[in-house]
């Protein structure tokens, strides 16, 4: 399986004099600082690479992530890859996670899979740590960048194998579980074997009312700053959008904040300010969700790879109603999706709880690969 002779006909429809005319190339690397790091990885980089712009017209753009080399000797054929698509960190560029320290959560979480002998490639998305505004929960432009990076780093001189593992958390499971939607015709020379998602966000129509939190009257939702990163992203697409026809006042000021605020700070200031459906969104709100819909929903929900649903049964972030839906779904679709529920689990430690069943997932992902080798 290797030997993977699959090439995309995709072509991104305008050039960039100065990058190279091809998507998926490294355009430059250089050694992760330390503290920016992973203590089970024996080297680290931070990488920049092309990829192709879905929001502004599909000309070639640089993207940046990070990559990770477990302290395991390399396999005869390369270490086999985790693509780690991140949850919520902000939509300003020095929110990209590699250009921050990771929490400890996600070290956790990340220390594990290098422990267990596989590299890690991390896509920081498009806009983050590079130019423009991150456009929040665009499927698309979150997994076209996170298919480029994966082709980056193959031919990237890592040692690594086409053998690809997509996980995301989060924001990171929307990712993570569209790049397997789009990968058969954006990156068919990708061997992915499967995905594991938590936490997963997912916009069907019925849902979309319930985006912000009903009857929350005196206290802050914390699902508000994401309203202020979409709203921020649509309005970067479209400079006709007016903020006053969207929040109220009280909100304004929070909105503008949000431009270069990370998600930590961000929730903070909502919490502390009790901002909430109530006293910051205007109706014509739920109306832009709707117009975005089409760039926060799906491409499909049948994918042709083994797809692992871990679900908080606590979580309030992304609520778990949706999670739920999103698998009934996705299993009613004909996906071979396994789903996992987790009693008194919330939305910020799901994923490293699910490891309990997720790595023997990927396991068997692994010998099922090596039986048809064989």
């Amino acid at each position: 399986m290797e030997h993977f002779t699959k090439k995309s006909l995709f072509t991104c429809d305008k050039t960039n004099e100065n990058l190279p005319n091809k998507l998926g190339v490294i355009t430059h690397c250089q050694e992760l600082a330390s503290d920016l790091g992973l203590s089970e990885a024996f080297a680290q980089y931070t990488i920049s690479y092309t990829s192709c712009d879905s929001v502004h017209g599909e000309i070639i753009r640089e993207d940046t992530g990070a990559v990770f080399i477990p302290k395991s000797q390399a396999p005869k054929n390369g270490w086999p890859v985790i693509v780690w698509n991140h949850g919520t960190v902000g939509i300003a560029p020095t929110c990209a996670p590699s250009l921050t320290p990771k929490n400890s959560r996600v070290s956790q979480y990340l220390n594990t899979w290098l422990s267990l002998g596989f590299a890690i490639v991390a896509p920081d998305y498009p806009g983050l740590g590079s130019s423009g505004l991150h456009h929040y929960m665009d499927e698309r432009a979150t997994a076209w960048s996170a298919l480029d990076s994966a082709k980056a780093v193959l031919k990237g001189g890592f040692s690594l194998s086409n053998r690809f593992i997509f996980m995301g958390q989060s924001q990171g499971a929307h990712a993570a579980f569209a790049s397997v939607g789009y990968q058969p015709e954006y990156a068919p020379e990708l061997n992915i074997l499967g995905a594991i998602v938590t936490g997963t966000p997912y916009f069907s129509d019925n849902l979309l009312e319930n985006f912000i939190s009903d009857g929350v009257q005196d206290e802050g939702d914390r699902k508000l700053p994401y309203a202020m990163y979409l709203y921020l992203s649509a309005a970067d697409k479209n400079p006709n959008l007016k903020v006053e026809d969207y929040f109220q006042e009280l909100a304004i000021p929070y909105v503008e904040k949000a431009k270069t605020l990370c998600i930590s700070p961000l929730s903070q200031l909502v919490m502390d300010n009790k901002l909430n459906a109530s006293n910051s969104l205007k109706p014509k709100f739920y109306e832009l969700l709707e117009q975005e819909a089409s760039s926060l929903n799906y491409r499909k929900l049948l994918v042709d790879k083994p797809v692992f649903i871990g679900i908080g049964l606590e979580d309030i972030h992304v609520l778990t109603r949706w999670q739920q839906e999103f698998a009934r779904d996705v299993l009613e679709a004909g996906t071979n999706a396994y789903v996992y529920e987790y009693p008194n689990i919330g939305h910020l430690d799901v994923y490293n709880v699910s490891l309990r069943n997720s790595v023997p997932f990927v396991f068997e992902l692994m010998k099922n690969e090596h039986s048809k080798i064989d």
